[in-house]
């Protein structure tokens, strides 16, 4: 049962052999090679206990289907999400019919069955006979069918159980409470721990309640003779510019045992692997090598090439095809180290040799009814991700784990992921039967993730072990049970999920939960990664990013509004308010610890108090709030640079959002970018500048990723914000590859006089090879003390190929210039910058829309915030 037949398989299916079992006027025979036949059409579904049949879709949910039906609506518009919670606590029945030749039934050796996922709670019938119970939406069930077919009609039908009454089942089976923070119901309600189900479902501080059911995997068909590849795994022992070593076993299942010619052809630098081999009844494991000269490694984005090679597995029996099996493998080698430094320990990942600092975000699933999630979305995703200039993304304990589809992008783009399992924020029951879920799962996801190349690590949970120690868990028990869950944790993320990983990927390294520190101990910033909630939940200002960095941050965030464009889509001018009726309950960031009440709204409100001036407007206080969000990720991710290789990874949270909402996200549920994510591209550029206030000097970084070192002059310049130059002088730098240098320092006081410091900006620039290859600026004060002027700002826009090329001018300093378009059509390439006095900046729009200057194109500052007639 752990096996995805969609998976990289050569599926030897002609239209002939799928009329053979759909067709009613085909007749023709068996050939002896494997037939896979999807069975996601002709479905219908009912209400358990009512006899009213609609349509269905597969794979999807009974929330989507239900919606497209009329019965219920739209839940991500308005307040319809409340409208809709009585679906969680109905059964639902989903059925179809499928004709079958009798040439199928007496031809194959094997008729399968294949789920490639049920949510959650299933009873399977195949012509009204039980062939299976499932209670894992994370695996895939494979069923041997052939007893229960027939010649001609077959029916099967899908009786999924509610998923809140069975988990309340289990709830009250036991006389304690297990936490399970984040679950969008009352205390003694919150059952999501005891399904093995995407504990977002059901509800977090970012998403709505949803508890749905459904196919929401591909079903198929297959029938197959002889022998079947069930499973490839390859691995990278070695790997250099100059040759390579990959090994790996090839899994195959018999049903009639003899000689069998095993061939692999490849377009890797490699001899081609043939071999001939005595196969048993039963499970096969046939080993491989390979050895590789002067082999493309793969690399993540912005250090090279992702380049990937073609694996073509071959089983032949008298030299006739039995099955075939394909992959695309990347050879790189990847560890995690962890070495005694004079602060505690390293914590870096190390590609083909050479440690590289981690840039990117949290993911969460692009749709809380996951099925919707087309392609589209998961490239819209990963095309966010490189566009940012990132190179690893963490899937994320609290949802789902990713598609095939994503992990293969991920292999195309050279973006790594680190893979939590689905644990997140919550304690476990112990009971055998739920362990042996777990155990299932994880070996059922390691085997599917395994090959690719940009699988980073396996994390046993999300704050888990933190909430233990740091949430007072460890408080809530008599001694006995105390005693009986923590030992049922350590079963879990000490015991089964490490064996999982060290018996299937042992080329992996596993980290027990996120955050902890090195050796199991408790996260302290010398070891480890850390959850950086300091700023937002702790309510500390920006500047703390730069105190203390820990040596890898795995989440750190800062809430905001999305685009106008976006709530529009969601609400009605009437709900425009941070603090309506409806702002209140898209927001689900609840922070009673400061004030009965008190949730994410209001702490962008607090926020935004300690920075900027709040405006009385609400589109311009959800530019503000953008612009807030902006400013924080900007402080982190380059605080954490500046601090390499101390620090050597910066995941933020969050990338996306499931739902229109305010939250964490920088791109919005549509797609749109926020300030942050402007923010984030630019301090994520391989080299960087980082000019920052220390101890009363200016200190300009330069941080380098790239493997070679880069030499020019910088420029620093003090300017006032009406064009005066205050202060000027170049430096000679030459920056070695992989750092994070100071290239310039000074005194403030040398640089810009006090009386200056709230109408003056320090710019810096690097001059390389006759390009700017890096600039930044750095304000003396928080924006809200800033004297920003009146300026004159001119906007011209020309056409080109693909849309139009903006320019935007001014006579004086212009902060935070926000382009949009009447209709939010498009992405301008930058965004929510900053003009210098005298200087222009052009960015380019993408659209096939046709735009006018004086209709379309609308101009946002925070210069006109301040500047407001009275």
């Amino acid at each position: 049962m752990e096996k995805n037949i969609f998976q990289h398989k050569f599926l030897f299916v002609s239209l002939f052999i799928a009329f053979m079992i759909f067709g009613n006027a085909c007749r023709e025979q068996y050939t002896g090679s494997p037939v896979t036949i999807n069975l996601n059409d002709n479905w219908e579904f009912s209400q358990a206990g009512t006899d009213k049949w609609m349509p269905a879709t597969v794979p999807g949910t009974v929330h989507s289907d239900l919606m497209a039906n009329g019965v219920i609506k739209d839940p991500h518009t308005g307040m319809n999400e409340d409208d809709v919670q009585w679906v969680e606590k109905e059964d639902w029945i989903y059925r179809t019919s499928f004709n079958v030749d009798k040439s199928l039934l007496s031809g194959p050796d094997v008729i399968e069955l294949f789920f490639n996922g049920l949510d959650t709670y299933a009873d399977v019938y195949l012509n009204d006979e039980k062939i299976l119970t499932a209670d894992n939406m994370f695996v895939g069930w494979r069923v041997d069918v052939k007893e229960y077919l027939k010649e001609g009609t077959n029916t099967l039908r899908i009786y999924f159980h509610s998923p809140v009454k069975e988990g309340m089942k289990k709830l009250k089976r036991l006389d304690y409470l297990l936490p399970a923070i984040n679950e969008q119901a009352p205390e003694g309600e919150r059952t999501n721990i005891f399904t093995r189900k995407a504990p977002f479902h059901y509800g977090w501080d970012w998403g709505p309640r949803l508890v749905t059911s459904g196919i929401w995997k591909p079903v198929v068909l297959k029938a197959w003779s002889r022998a079947d590849i069930e499973d490839v795994y390859i691995q990278t022992d070695e790997a250099h510019q100059s040759a390579a070593k990959v090994s790996g076993n090839i899994h195959v299942r018999v049903t009639h045992a003899g000689k069998y010619r095993v061939e692999l052809k490849t377009d890797a630098p490699a001899e081609p692997f043939v071999r001939d081999v005595e196969l048993k009844q039963g499970d096969n494991y046939i080993p491989f090598q390979l050895e590789l000269d002067h082999p493309k490694l793969w690399w993540t984005n912005g250090l090279g090439e992702p380049h990937l090679y073609s694996f073509d597995f071959s089983l032949k029996f008298e030299e006739q095809p039995v099955d075939e099996y394909h992959l695309d493998y990347g050879v790189r080698t990847l560890r995690v180290v962890q070495k005694p430094d004079e602060v505690g320990h390293t914590f870096y990942f190390e590609l083909n040799g050479v440690p590289v600092f981690m840039k990117g975000a949290n993911v969460i699933p692009s749709e809380t009814l996951t099925p919707l999630i087309t392609k589209e979305r998961y490239e819209n995703l990963i095309q966010n991700a490189i566009d940012a200039n990132m190179n690893m993304i963490r899937i994320w304990g609290g949802a789902i784990y990713g598609d095939d589809y994503l992990y293969d992008l991920c292999d195309r783009n050279g973006i790594l992921v680190w893979q939590d399992f689905m644990f997140a924020c919550a304690l476990q029951p112990g009971d055998e039967a739920h362990l042996e879920n777990i155990r299932k799962e994880a070996r059922y996801n390691v085997k599917r993730l395994r090959n690719h190349p940009s699988l980073a690590m396996w994390c046993g949970n999300n704050e888990n072990f933190h909430g233990w120690h740091e949430w007072g868990w460890d408080r809530m028990f008599k001694p006995d049970v105390k005693e009986f869950v923590w030992n049922t944790y350590q079963k879990i993320f000490d015991e089964i999920l490490p064996q999982a990983v060290s018996e299937l990927d042992s080329m992996r390294y596993y980290h027990p939960s996120s955050p902890i520190g090195y050796g199991g101990k408790k996260a302290d910033r010398t070891s480890g990664d850390e959850h950086d909630w300091t700023i937002w939940f702790g309510q500390k200002p920006f500047s703390a990013y730069n105190d203390n960095v820990p040596r890898f941050v795995s989440e750190y965030g800062l809430q905001s509004f999305p685009s106008m464009h976006t709530i529009k889509q969601f609400s009605e001018p009437e709900d425009w308010a941070y603090d309506s009726k409806l702002m209140r309950h898209r927001q689900r960031g609840r922070m009673p610890y400061i004030r009965p009440g008190f949730d994410g709204n209001d702490m962008i409100k607090w926020y935004m108090e300690q920075y900027y001036n709040v405006p009385d407007t609400f589109p311009d206080f959800v530019y503000v709030s953008q612009l807030l969000q902006a400013k924080a990720y900007k402080t982190a991710i380059e605080a954490h640079r500046r601090n390499k290789p101390h620090c050597m990874g910066s995941l933020y949270w969050q990338l996306n959002d499931s739902w229109p909402t305010i939250s964490w996200s920088t791109v919005d549920y549509y797609g749109r970018w926020k300030a942050a994510h402007y923010f984030v591209k630019k301090a994520n550029e391989a080299f960087i500048l980082s000019p920052v206030l220390e101890e009363g000097k200016v200190n300009v970084y330069a941080v380098n990723d790239y493997l070679q070192s880069i030499s020019g002059e910088l420029l620093v310049k003090v300017i006032s914000f009406d064009g005066d130059e205050l202060f000027s002088q170049k430096v000679d730098a030459r920056v070695p590859e992989n750092s994070s240098v100071v290239i310039f320092e000074d005194l403030l006081t040398n640089l810009v006089d006090d009386d200056k410091l709230s109408n003056a900006v320090l710019a810096v620039e690097f001059h390389s090879g006759g390009q700017i290859i890096a600039d930044n600026l750095l304000y003396f004060k928080e924006p809200k003390e800033l004297e920003l002027p009146d300026a004159s700002v001119e906007v011209s826009v020309g056409k080109t190929a693909d849309g139009y090329r903006v320019t935007v001018s001014s006579d004086k300093l212009v902060k935070n210039v926000f382009l949009d378009t009447a209709g939010g059509t498009g992405r301008f390439s930058d965004n929510f910058f900053d003009v210098l006095p005298g200087d222009a900046v052009v960015v380019e729009l993408k659209t096939d829309k046709q735009l006018s200057l004086d209709n379309d194109i609308i101009i946002r500052t925070l210069n006109d915030l301040v500047n407001v007639d009275e």
